[in-house]
């Protein structure tokens, strides 16, 4: 089952240009929804106690709109850290809060995906369990591209179509792999144990979309309108 949940929503979204100078990515509006609502919606399906959100940037707007609020049975918590740490050093902030069977996700990114399934996961023997995608654009990415899944494991191949998706399941032994740094999560920590072996993944064929282009702004502008 899984006992509370990690939304990484602290980053800059520069690529996003002057649609970020006053308002986070999760924040952006699409047909007068916040980005972000879309995928509390999903994650509350989880009846957890707890999500917190992994703030910085503009964390301000986060707090006013989320902090302290209660939807359902789960409390919204929002925690500021003191200064831009990206992925992996947000969670390190936060390490005290992380239990068995923590979920962790981006806030900027959509997944069609039924979390609920997530309460199946076992980690037995590995510290983390990554879902994974089909990568139309495999051959442009450098960093959890090329995977591949075998019995379970998570591996690299070249040429492999699968990639990262950004939903992962971590245990408390995970903690001993975070520092007190500015650092990538997912390039420093989730690359070296995959080559470790210490990752089990599952591919999943959901349609999920990162708002973090401007390509792909204005698609999820477009398919916004249907969910």
């Amino acid at each position: 089952m899984i006992k509370n949940i990690f939304v990484l929503v602290g980053g800059k979204g520069t690529r996003l240009g002057s649609l970020t100078q006053n308002t986070p990515k999760p924040l952006l509006k699409f047909n007068n929804k916040v980005f972000l609502d879309f995928i509390i919606s999903k994650l509350l399906k989880l009846d957890t106690k707890y999500i917190y959100l992994l703030c910085c940037y503009k964390s301000n707007q986060f707090f006013k709109k989320y902090h302290n609020k209660i939807f359902k049975k789960t409390k919204i918590v929002c925690i500021k850290e003191p200064k831009q740490l990206g992925t992996g050093g947000s969670l390190y902030y936060s390490k005290k809060l992380i239990q068995n069977n923590t979920l962790v996700c981006n806030g900027d990114t959509f997944y069609n995906y039924n979390f609920k399934l997530l309460n199946n996961v076992k980690l037995i023997k590995k510290n983390i369990f990554m879902l994974c995608v089909k990568n139309a654009n495999y051959k442009s990415n450098k960093k959890l591209s090329n995977l591949n899944i075998k019995n379970k494991n998570l591996y690299f191949k070249n040429n492999s179509k699968l990639m990262n998706s950004g939903i992962y399941v971590i245990n408390k032994d995970f903690k001993k792999n975070l520092k007190k740094n500015i650092f990538s999560f997912e390039n420093e920590i989730l690359e070296k144990l995959i080559k470790e072996k210490k990752v089990a993944g599952k591919k999943i064929n959901n349609f999920n979309i990162d708002i973090g282009t401007k390509k792909n702004y204005r698609k999820f502008l477009s398919i916004s309108k249907e969910l």
